[in-house]
């Protein structure tokens, strides 16, 4: 070979070892995009709507004889309060542990006629309510359809597990509808107030949006499904045979919350 056959030579080698250098490579890793952090710290605040005290509402005011008029109001739309923590090992996935506080109210107003035996307890004009304040602690696994990045939407879907820590109380307020006046008395089977903790396993889904508007600064929308229910057991009443028993109500804490907030990226 020539010396110039050989130059040629020496020379396209060194040009394609120059350009597979200099060249992208044909697979993109999948990485992070930009500068979003892989953890964040969530604050929101929303409505629960969906729980129920039905069962409770049915059985007390189901004793309430005709033809006094009896008035009940179940939890409707409740204020709920939100903070969460995310950890993201991958790009499009996430493991996230989240914290609500629920406040709901269910009320009830009418006359009580008493179910005893004893014919000198008076009729009674009564409003009772039954307040929570639902705690429930959850763990998701989370599934993010697009890379975290600056004013882009970030959608994602997921599911997990909650434990709620309900705090119910029973309040009752009487008059005596002869006289108009508070009747104290106490009345076997309608405590004034009674209360109690509870702990209830369920379920969750839950899917939203993020919006980043600066690398740690963002905004998110969220609608998460709830399956839960408790258990409510400080009543006594009168059974078939006039004799008293110890009476547990099952509250349906299944609903929907509805929530927006911001979102903090570290």
């Amino acid at each position: 070979m020539t010396r110039r056959g050989l130059a040629l030579v020496v020379g396209g080698l060194v040009y394609l070892h120059a350009s597979s250098v200099s060249a992208e490579p044909i697979l993109k890793p999948h990485k992070y995009h930009g500068p979003i952090p892989q953890n964040a710290i969530m604050l929101r605040v929303g409505v629960l709507a969906g729980a129920s005290n039905q069962e409770m509402i049915d059985y007390l005011d189901g004793r309430v004889r005709p033809p006094f008029a009896v008035f009940p109001e179940d939890f409707g739309s409740s204020l709920a309060f939100d903070a969460g923590f995310m950890h993201k090992p991958h790009p499009r996935f996430g493991v996230r542990v989240n914290a609500s506080l629920a406040l709901l109210s269910s009320t009830s107003s009418g006359d009580f006629v008493p179910q005893t035996i004893d014919s000198l307890l008076p009729a009674l004009t009564f409003s009772r309510e039954f307040k929570v304040e639902l705690w429930t602690a959850e763990l998701s696994g989370v599934y993010y359809f697009a890379d975290a990045a600056v004013a882009e939407f970030q959608p994602y879907l997921g599911g997990g597990f909650s434990v709620g820590f309900p705090h119910e109380t029973l309040t009752e307020t009487r008059i005596d509808s002869d006289t108009g006046q508070p009747y104290t008395d106490e009345i076997p089977g309608r405590l004034s107030e009674a209360s109690e903790w509870d702990v209830s396993a369920g379920v969750h889904v839950v899917g939203g949006l993020i919006y980043y508007f600066s690398p740690t600064w963002g905004i998110s929308a969220e609608a998460r499904a709830q399956l839960m229910e408790g258990r409510f057991d400080q009543i006594e009443a009168v059974n078939e045979v006039n004799e008293f028993e110890n009476v547990n109500f099952m509250v349906d804490y299944t609903g929907f919350y509805l929530s927006v907030g911001v979102t903090y990226g570290f």
